[in-house]
């Protein structure tokens, strides 16, 4: 159990320190008298040890159970403008609270425009978000005036985000979509277990599952396939047999934006769809 926080020279939490414990009935730990204490280097520490409300004088939030409500935006039903995240929704995962408050402060954000709450998406995660990266970079397309009549299609016009369909909301991209053939094969590096006998269960309270060394985490993160999303491999613009698919200009690349299509030259044969290692390019852009 923890019992203090060591600190640098600015005051900077840099490890806790850590002793054996034992654990009553109710669950509570008391050190071991005597236990030498251990330290736990750390760069971050978060307090995550669960907590209670004590809703004193906001009798109109309580449920009954000593807990508030939630509806799908993480706002109070019934009362506008008030959100909520974390434990005193119920008992749950750091994660889960993390998660919570991030979907509330998109929440509070629609709120305060005087926006109407959209249903969430499918794949409820975080995005990517191409608009914002144009922005970031200052390459958001200008503005479109819809009263100078000219509605016809297009593939170059600035005004337009092209080549894009963010089916990241709504799909989540199979195996089966992906070109196999261009990745090898790389075993995946499996975390070690260490099971503690049974004479050793009592008062056990070592790591069960051993983390990843740094080179192994390295290595496993490298096994990932970047489903559905670009990784820039050429294969695209290498096997169009039109030259459509072309490189798009360094002054106008950012991430989300390496390659575009010459409508004007494209067939619509598949094959840069065929060979596209992720997924990435769907035909048609979609339904």
């Amino acid at each position: 159990m923890p019992i203090g926080l060591i600190k640098d020279e600015s005051g900077r939490a840099t490890g806790l320190k850590i002793v054996a414990c034992t654990v009553d009935k109710n669950g509570r730990p008391s050190p071991v008298e005597g236990a030498d204490p251990e330290i736990l280097e750390a760069d971050l520490i978060v307090a995550a040890v669960g907590q209670g409300g004590d809703l004193t004088g906001l009798d109109a939030f309580n449920n009954g159970r000593g807990f508030i409500n939630a509806d799908a935006f993480y706002q109070v039903p019934g009362k506008a403008g008030h959100f909520v995240a974390g434990d005193i929704i119920r008992p749950h995962l750091l994660t889960t609270a993390i998660g919570q408050a991030s979907i509330a402060a998109e929440s509070i954000h629609v709120y305060l425009q005087g926006q109407e709450h959209k249903k969430r998406p499918k794949v409820d995660v975080h995005h990517f978000n191409l608009l914002n990266k144009l922005m970031e970079q200052a390459l958001a397309p200008t503005a479109f005036d819809a009263s100078a009549g000219d509605l016809r299609g297009t593939s170059d016009a600035n005004y337009a985000v092209h080549n894009y369909d963010d089916r990241s909301f709504q799909e989540v991209i199979p195996h089966e979509q992906l070109f196999l053939g261009h990745f090898g094969y790389t075993p995946r590096l499996k975390r070690r277990e260490e099971v503690p006998t049974a004479e050793e269960v009592l008062g056990h309270f070592k790591e069960r599952l051993i983390g990843l060394s740094q080179d192994e985490a390295i290595a496993e993160a490298k096994r990932c396939m970047s489903c559905g999303m670009c990784f820039e491999c050429d294969n695209c613009v290498i096997y169009c047999p039109q030259t459509a698919v072309y490189r798009v200009n360094k002054k106008e690349s950012t991430t989300g934006r390496y390659v575009a299509t010459d409508y004007s030259k494209c067939i619509g044969c598949h094959i840069c769809a065929d060979v596209c290692p992720t997924g990435y390019i769907q035909m048609g852009l979609g339904e």
